[in-house]
């Protein structure tokens, strides 16, 4: 009996676990609306650009691979917004703006860099960064990353969603 009370609990515990934890992957669902500060303290929201296929990036400046992701993302931004594409980076980075700011000028950044909020982080789930979203052109999450993803890849899934 207490034997099966422990197998119980600990699948119960498991499920519990793995429910609560990002999944890569597709995931079909409507992207959290959100309302957030640009570098230049512009607001900016995701329904502005319903009609677009946004890459949504959550890092952080002192995250290695976060920082090692942005020349991918920065290609892509270049080569595709003409074509529908947003590329969206919301930082996680505490304190003010100053220190996103120089790395933005130092990596030459061109996309739209955010200022993330504790909100935002609970409603897409994010527990590790990078966590990269790809959204469709109706706000839908098409794909989802977790850790560092390669540019082939976000590029295969940007051109079947534009």
């Amino acid at each position: 009996m207490f034997r099966k009370l422990l197998v119980t609990s600990f699948l119960i515990v498991l499920a519990i676990i793995m429910g609560c934890t990002d999944q890569e992957g597709q995931t079909d669902t409507m992207a959290p609306r959100f309302s957030l500060q640009d570098i230049n303290d512009k607001t900016v929201t995701l329904a502005q650009y319903k009609g677009s296929v946004v890459i949504l990036e959550f890092w952080a400046t002192w995250c290695p691979p976060c920082r090692a992701s942005v020349p991918g993302l920065e290609s892509l931004h270049k080569r595709y917004k003409d074509k529908g594409l947003v590329v969206l980076a919301v930082s996680v980075d505490e304190g003010g703006w100053d220190g996103v700011r120089s790395f933005m000028a130092e990596q030459g950044i061109t996309y739209i860099v955010l200022k993330g909020t504790q909100d935002v982080t609970i409603k897409y789930q994010i527990r590790s960064i990078p966590a990269t979203l790809i959204l469709n052109k109706e706000g839908r999450i098409a794909k989802r990353y977790l850790g560092q993803s390669s540019e082939e890849e976000l590029e295969k899934d940007v051109r079947s969603l534009l």
